[in-house]
Protein backbone atom coordinates (compact mmCIF):
# COMPACT_ATOMS: atom_id res chain seq x y z
CA UNK A 1 0.00 0.00 0.00
CA UNK A 2 1.01 3.53 -1.10
CA UNK A 3 2.22 5.83 1.64
CA UNK A 4 -0.67 7.90 2.43
CA UNK A 5 -2.09 9.60 4.88
CA UNK A 6 -5.96 8.42 6.03
CA UNK A 7 -8.56 10.57 7.72
CA UNK A 8 -12.51 9.74 8.20
CA UNK A 9 -15.47 10.78 10.28
CA UNK A 10 -15.93 8.62 13.00
CA UNK A 11 -16.81 10.86 16.43
CA UNK A 12 -18.55 9.50 19.46
CA UNK A 13 -19.87 10.63 23.01
CA UNK A 14 -22.25 13.83 23.25
CA UNK A 15 -22.67 16.71 25.64
CA UNK A 16 -26.29 18.01 24.73
CA UNK A 17 -26.50 19.86 27.93
CA UNK A 18 -23.15 22.18 26.86
CA UNK A 19 -25.23 24.43 24.51
CA UNK A 20 -29.32 24.10 23.56
CA UNK A 21 -30.36 22.32 21.15
CA UNK A 22 -33.35 20.66 19.29
CA UNK A 23 -34.13 17.85 16.97
CA UNK A 24 -34.40 19.37 13.46
CA UNK A 25 -32.89 23.02 13.77
CA UNK A 26 -32.29 25.74 16.22
CA UNK A 27 -30.59 29.00 16.90
CA UNK A 28 -27.04 28.66 18.90
CA UNK A 29 -27.97 29.12 22.42
CA UNK A 30 -25.55 30.08 25.29
CA UNK A 31 -25.88 28.12 27.82
CA UNK A 32 -26.64 30.12 31.74
CA UNK A 33 -23.66 29.79 33.35
CA UNK A 34 -22.14 31.56 30.48
CA UNK A 35 -23.96 34.51 30.28
CA UNK A 36 -22.42 37.05 32.11
CA UNK A 37 -18.89 36.06 30.81
CA UNK A 38 -20.79 36.81 27.55
CA UNK A 39 -22.01 39.45 28.77
CA UNK A 40 -18.33 40.71 30.05
CA UNK A 41 -16.54 39.44 26.57
CA UNK A 42 -19.07 41.47 24.71
CA UNK A 43 -18.21 45.16 26.93
CA UNK A 44 -14.74 44.50 26.26
CA UNK A 45 -15.31 43.69 22.34
CA UNK A 46 -17.13 46.83 22.12
CA UNK A 47 -14.10 49.36 23.34
CA UNK A 48 -14.31 49.29 26.83
CA UNK A 49 -11.54 47.14 28.12
CA UNK A 50 -8.10 46.51 26.23
CA UNK A 51 -8.14 43.75 23.25
CA UNK A 52 -8.12 40.42 23.18
CA UNK A 53 -7.85 38.11 19.95
CA UNK A 54 -11.26 37.98 19.99
CA UNK A 55 -11.33 41.81 19.29
CA UNK A 56 -8.81 41.36 16.46
CA UNK A 57 -10.71 39.46 14.83
CA UNK A 58 -13.86 41.31 14.71
CA UNK A 59 -12.18 44.20 13.63
CA UNK A 60 -10.49 42.15 10.61
CA UNK A 61 -14.41 40.78 9.76
CA UNK A 62 -15.61 44.27 9.93
CA UNK A 63 -15.39 44.04 5.96
CA UNK A 64 -18.05 41.66 6.13
CA UNK A 65 -21.35 41.95 7.76
CA UNK A 66 -23.79 39.38 7.08
CA UNK A 67 -27.45 41.02 6.44
CA UNK A 68 -29.40 37.92 7.22
CA UNK A 69 -29.28 34.20 9.85
CA UNK A 70 -26.35 32.30 9.20
CA UNK A 71 -27.41 28.26 8.94
CA UNK A 72 -25.26 25.81 9.19
CA UNK A 73 -26.04 22.30 8.41
CA UNK A 74 -25.10 19.49 10.48
CA UNK A 75 -25.68 15.40 9.07
CA UNK A 76 -26.32 14.09 12.79
CA UNK A 77 -28.98 14.25 15.19
CA UNK A 78 -29.10 16.75 17.50
CA UNK A 79 -27.01 16.26 20.78
CA UNK A 80 -24.40 14.52 19.17
CA UNK A 81 -20.75 15.00 19.06
CA UNK A 82 -20.84 17.05 15.90
CA UNK A 83 -23.58 18.73 16.40
CA UNK A 84 -22.53 20.22 20.07
CA UNK A 85 -19.19 20.85 18.41
CA UNK A 86 -20.50 22.98 15.68
CA UNK A 87 -23.04 24.40 18.35
CA UNK A 88 -19.62 25.88 20.03
CA UNK A 89 -17.93 27.41 17.28
CA UNK A 90 -21.16 28.69 15.84
CA UNK A 91 -21.66 30.57 19.25
CA UNK A 92 -18.19 32.12 18.09
CA UNK A 93 -18.98 33.17 15.35
CA UNK A 94 -22.82 34.54 16.47
CA UNK A 95 -20.61 36.35 18.88
CA UNK A 96 -18.26 37.61 16.14
CA UNK A 97 -20.84 38.88 13.58
CA UNK A 98 -23.39 39.78 15.36
CA UNK A 99 -25.89 38.08 13.31
CA UNK A 100 -28.21 35.10 14.30
CA UNK A 101 -26.50 31.33 13.90
CA UNK A 102 -29.18 28.57 13.06
CA UNK A 103 -28.45 24.78 13.10
CA UNK A 104 -30.52 22.50 11.24
CA UNK A 105 -29.95 18.75 11.48
CA UNK A 106 -30.42 17.20 8.31
CA UNK A 107 -30.09 12.93 9.04
CA UNK A 108 -29.25 10.48 6.00
CA UNK A 109 -27.65 9.15 3.30
CA UNK A 110 -23.76 9.96 5.44
CA UNK A 111 -24.65 13.23 4.77
CA UNK A 112 -25.67 13.89 1.33
CA UNK A 113 -29.11 15.12 2.14
CA UNK A 114 -27.62 18.02 4.14
CA UNK A 115 -24.73 18.80 0.89
CA UNK A 116 -27.50 18.80 -1.84
CA UNK A 117 -29.59 20.68 0.61
CA UNK A 118 -26.94 23.39 0.58
CA UNK A 119 -26.11 23.20 -2.98
CA UNK A 120 -29.96 24.14 -3.60
CA UNK A 121 -29.06 27.14 -1.94
CA UNK A 122 -26.93 30.10 -3.95
CA UNK A 123 -23.51 30.43 -2.55
CA UNK A 124 -23.58 32.66 0.46
CA UNK A 125 -21.05 32.37 3.01
CA UNK A 126 -23.99 32.55 5.43
CA UNK A 127 -24.64 29.21 3.98
CA UNK A 128 -22.60 26.78 5.34
CA UNK A 129 -22.64 22.75 6.98
CA UNK A 130 -20.36 20.63 8.78
CA UNK A 131 -18.97 17.46 7.34
CA UNK A 132 -17.31 14.24 8.25
CA UNK A 133 -14.42 13.13 5.78
CA UNK A 134 -16.12 9.93 5.01
CA UNK A 135 -18.67 12.01 2.99
CA UNK A 136 -15.90 12.37 0.53
CA UNK A 137 -14.23 9.44 0.86
CA UNK A 138 -16.05 6.47 2.39
CA UNK A 139 -20.04 6.60 1.35
CA UNK A 140 -19.41 7.05 -2.58
CA UNK A 141 -17.59 3.78 -2.22
CA UNK A 142 -19.87 2.06 -0.65
CA UNK A 143 -22.98 3.89 -1.70
CA UNK A 144 -23.35 4.02 -5.49
CA UNK A 145 -26.33 6.11 -4.77
CA UNK A 146 -23.85 8.76 -2.71
CA UNK A 147 -23.32 11.40 -5.67
CA UNK A 148 -20.95 14.06 -4.03
CA UNK A 149 -17.75 15.89 -5.39
CA UNK A 150 -15.77 18.07 -2.90
CA UNK A 151 -15.21 20.38 -6.50
CA UNK A 152 -18.71 21.79 -5.54
CA UNK A 153 -17.60 23.01 -2.12
CA UNK A 154 -15.07 24.87 -0.40
CA UNK A 155 -13.73 23.87 2.55
CA UNK A 156 -14.14 27.19 5.49
CA UNK A 157 -12.29 25.48 8.30
CA UNK A 158 -11.23 22.61 9.95
CA UNK A 159 -13.33 22.12 13.24
CA UNK A 160 -11.90 18.96 14.88
CA UNK A 161 -9.62 15.53 14.27
CA UNK A 162 -8.81 12.44 16.18
CA UNK A 163 -6.70 9.58 16.16
CA UNK A 164 -8.05 6.11 16.20
CA UNK A 165 -6.99 3.31 18.62
CA UNK A 166 -6.74 -0.41 18.26
CA UNK A 167 -7.58 -2.39 22.02
CA UNK A 168 -6.90 -5.47 23.40
CA UNK A 169 -8.43 -6.51 27.05
CA UNK A 170 -5.40 -8.47 28.79
CA UNK A 171 -8.05 -9.70 31.08
CA UNK A 172 -9.96 -11.52 29.03
CA UNK A 173 -7.23 -12.72 26.57
CA UNK A 174 -4.11 -12.38 28.05
CA UNK A 175 -3.17 -10.15 24.95
CA UNK A 176 -0.59 -6.67 25.59
CA UNK A 177 0.71 -5.93 22.49
CA UNK A 178 0.53 -6.03 18.55
CA UNK A 179 3.17 -8.85 18.82
CA UNK A 180 1.03 -11.30 21.23
CA UNK A 181 -2.11 -10.19 19.31
CA UNK A 182 -0.26 -11.29 15.90
CA UNK A 183 0.79 -14.06 17.02
CA UNK A 184 -2.65 -15.40 18.18
CA UNK A 185 -3.94 -14.51 14.95
CA UNK A 186 -1.51 -16.59 12.84
CA UNK A 187 -3.22 -19.53 14.99
CA UNK A 188 -6.63 -19.01 15.13
CA UNK A 189 -9.47 -15.80 14.21
CA UNK A 190 -9.16 -12.77 15.01
CA UNK A 191 -12.76 -11.25 16.20
CA UNK A 192 -12.25 -7.40 15.86
CA UNK A 193 -15.22 -5.07 17.33
CA UNK A 194 -15.79 -2.19 15.00
CA UNK A 195 -18.59 -0.48 12.49
CA UNK A 196 -20.15 -1.69 9.98
CA UNK A 197 -18.49 -2.30 6.30
CA UNK A 198 -18.34 1.03 4.85
CA UNK A 199 -17.98 2.45 8.21
CA UNK A 200 -14.21 3.88 9.25
CA UNK A 201 -13.12 1.53 11.84
CA UNK A 202 -14.27 -1.85 9.94
CA UNK A 203 -11.89 -0.36 6.82
CA UNK A 204 -9.14 0.23 9.22
CA UNK A 205 -9.47 -2.99 10.90
CA UNK A 206 -9.62 -4.89 7.30
CA UNK A 207 -6.69 -3.05 6.07
CA UNK A 208 -4.55 -3.59 8.74
CA UNK A 209 -5.35 -7.37 9.51
CA UNK A 210 -5.20 -7.80 5.46
CA UNK A 211 -1.71 -6.41 4.96
CA UNK A 212 -0.70 -8.45 8.26
CA UNK A 213 -1.82 -11.14 6.83
CA UNK A 214 -3.98 -12.57 9.52
CA UNK A 215 -7.40 -14.13 9.86
CA UNK A 216 -9.70 -11.76 11.51
CA UNK A 217 -13.44 -11.11 11.00
CA UNK A 218 -15.54 -8.07 12.35
CA UNK A 219 -17.75 -8.26 14.79
CA UNK A 220 -20.02 -4.82 13.85
CA UNK A 221 -22.56 -2.46 15.70
CA UNK A 222 -23.79 0.87 15.36
CA UNK A 223 -21.72 2.93 17.86
CA UNK A 224 -17.84 2.30 19.09
CA UNK A 225 -18.84 2.66 22.73
CA UNK A 226 -20.40 -0.80 21.60
CA UNK A 227 -17.34 -2.10 20.62
CA UNK A 228 -15.86 -1.38 23.44
CA UNK A 229 -18.66 -2.63 26.06
CA UNK A 230 -17.55 -6.20 23.75
CA UNK A 231 -14.26 -6.06 24.35
CA UNK A 232 -14.58 -5.56 28.16
CA UNK A 233 -16.85 -8.46 28.15
CA UNK A 234 -14.59 -10.73 26.08
CA UNK A 235 -16.68 -11.31 22.59
CA UNK A 236 -14.07 -9.85 21.03
CA UNK A 237 -10.50 -10.15 21.17
CA UNK A 238 -9.57 -6.49 19.95
CA UNK A 239 -11.23 -3.04 19.32
CA UNK A 240 -10.79 0.05 16.98
CA UNK A 241 -12.19 3.34 18.29
CA UNK A 242 -11.19 6.92 18.27
CA UNK A 243 -9.36 7.95 20.89
CA UNK A 244 -11.93 10.05 23.29
CA UNK A 245 -14.41 7.33 23.30
CA UNK A 246 -11.43 4.71 24.26
CA UNK A 247 -10.35 7.06 27.25
CA UNK A 248 -12.98 5.64 29.70
CA UNK A 249 -12.38 2.37 29.11
CA UNK A 250 -8.77 2.55 29.11
CA UNK A 251 -9.20 4.77 31.90
CA UNK A 252 -10.83 1.68 34.08
CA UNK A 253 -8.14 -0.54 33.18
CA UNK A 254 -10.60 -3.19 30.68
CA UNK A 255 -8.86 -1.91 27.63
CA UNK A 256 -5.12 -1.78 27.06
CA UNK A 257 -4.58 0.71 23.72
CA UNK A 258 -1.63 -1.49 21.28
CA UNK A 259 -1.73 0.53 18.41
CA UNK A 260 -2.78 3.57 16.52
CA UNK A 261 -3.46 4.57 13.30
CA UNK A 262 -0.75 7.22 12.68
CA UNK A 263 2.67 8.06 11.62
CA UNK A 264 3.96 8.79 15.28
CA UNK A 265 3.52 7.30 17.90
CA UNK A 266 0.34 8.55 20.98
CA UNK A 267 0.88 9.85 24.31
CA UNK A 268 -2.33 11.38 24.93
CA UNK A 269 -3.98 8.06 27.50
CA UNK A 270 -1.72 8.88 30.67
CA UNK A 271 0.46 5.90 31.34
CA UNK A 272 0.53 4.85 28.00
CA UNK A 273 2.70 5.72 24.57
CA UNK A 274 0.80 3.81 22.34
CA UNK A 275 2.70 2.56 19.19
CA UNK A 276 2.28 3.53 15.47
CA UNK A 277 1.06 1.38 13.10
CA UNK A 278 3.79 2.78 10.93
CA UNK A 279 6.30 1.46 13.00
CA UNK A 280 4.79 -1.65 13.56
CA UNK A 281 5.13 -1.84 9.68
CA UNK A 282 1.49 -1.22 8.39
CA UNK A 283 0.85 2.52 6.25
CA UNK A 284 -2.55 2.85 7.77
CA UNK A 285 -2.25 6.58 8.32
CA UNK A 286 -5.92 7.42 9.75
CA UNK A 287 -7.60 10.55 11.40
CA UNK A 288 -10.89 11.31 12.13
CA UNK A 289 -12.00 15.18 11.26
CA UNK A 290 -14.97 17.26 10.69
CA UNK A 291 -14.95 20.37 8.79
CA UNK A 292 -16.86 23.61 7.53
CA UNK A 293 -18.06 23.84 4.13
CA UNK A 294 -19.37 26.26 2.09
CA UNK A 295 -20.91 25.96 -1.65
CA UNK A 296 -18.24 26.35 -4.43
CA UNK A 297 -18.62 30.41 -5.10
CA UNK A 298 -19.26 31.62 -1.86
CA UNK A 299 -17.09 35.18 -1.08
CA UNK A 300 -13.90 33.61 -0.55
CA UNK A 301 -12.65 36.87 1.89
CA UNK A 302 -15.78 36.37 3.99
CA UNK A 303 -14.98 32.66 4.22
CA UNK A 304 -11.79 33.31 5.64
CA UNK A 305 -12.95 35.57 7.90
CA UNK A 306 -15.30 32.86 9.50
CA UNK A 307 -12.45 30.86 9.80
CA UNK A 308 -10.33 33.79 11.55
CA UNK A 309 -13.59 34.35 13.96
CA UNK A 310 -13.88 30.47 14.64
CA UNK A 311 -9.87 30.68 15.40
CA UNK A 312 -10.11 33.43 17.68
CA UNK A 313 -13.01 32.26 19.52
CA UNK A 314 -11.33 28.92 20.24
CA UNK A 315 -8.85 31.16 22.39
CA UNK A 316 -11.40 32.75 24.89
CA UNK A 317 -11.70 31.14 28.33
CA UNK A 318 -15.53 30.76 27.15
CA UNK A 319 -14.58 28.32 24.48
CA UNK A 320 -12.07 26.23 26.36
CA UNK A 321 -14.64 25.90 28.98
CA UNK A 322 -16.81 24.19 26.86
CA UNK A 323 -15.08 22.23 24.98
CA UNK A 324 -13.77 20.78 28.22
CA UNK A 325 -17.15 20.34 29.15
CA UNK A 326 -17.96 18.58 25.34
CA UNK A 327 -14.30 16.92 25.89
CA UNK A 328 -13.86 18.53 22.41
CA UNK A 329 -10.18 19.30 21.53
CA UNK A 330 -10.13 22.20 17.90
CA UNK A 331 -7.70 21.62 15.39
CA UNK A 332 -8.82 24.47 13.35
CA UNK A 333 -6.76 24.00 10.34
CA UNK A 334 -7.19 26.59 7.34
CA UNK A 335 -9.32 25.24 4.18
CA UNK A 336 -6.67 24.23 1.87
CA UNK A 337 -4.70 22.32 4.18
CA UNK A 338 -7.81 20.26 5.03
CA UNK A 339 -8.76 20.10 1.44
CA UNK A 340 -5.50 18.22 0.80
CA UNK A 341 -5.53 15.42 3.66
CA UNK A 342 -9.03 15.26 1.98
CA UNK A 343 -8.14 14.40 -1.24
CA UNK A 344 -4.95 12.17 -0.49
CA UNK A 345 -7.53 10.20 1.65
CA UNK A 346 -10.02 9.54 -0.86
CA UNK A 347 -7.55 8.05 -3.06
CA UNK A 348 -6.14 5.61 0.12
CA UNK A 349 -9.55 4.31 0.23
CA UNK A 350 -10.67 3.50 -3.01
CA UNK A 351 -7.28 1.23 -2.66
CA UNK A 352 -8.27 -0.05 0.36
CA UNK A 353 -12.08 -1.00 -1.61
CA UNK A 354 -10.56 -1.79 -4.38
CA UNK A 355 -8.13 -4.60 -2.21
CA UNK A 356 -10.26 -5.85 0.37
CA UNK A 357 -13.91 -4.89 -0.91
CA UNK A 358 -14.16 -4.62 -4.25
Amino acid sequence: MKRRKLMALVLAGAMAAVVGCSSQSGTVKQPEMQKEAASQESTKENGNEGNTAGDSTAAQAGSWKPDHDITIRVPNAAGGTMDTITRILGQGIQQSTGTTVMINNLTGASGAIAANDLLAKDADPCELMTSGIALFTLAPLFNQDIKVSLDDFTIVSGMVSEDFVLCVNPEKSGIHNWEELKAYGEKERILFGSNTPGGTTHMLGTALFGEAGLNAEAVTSDGTNKDMLALTSGDVICAIGNASACQQFIEEGTAVPIAVFSAEAYDGFEGFTVPSVVDLGYDIQFKSCNFLIAKKGADQAALDQIHDMILAYTEKEECKKLAESAKYVPDIADGASVRAIVEESANMCREIYEKYYH
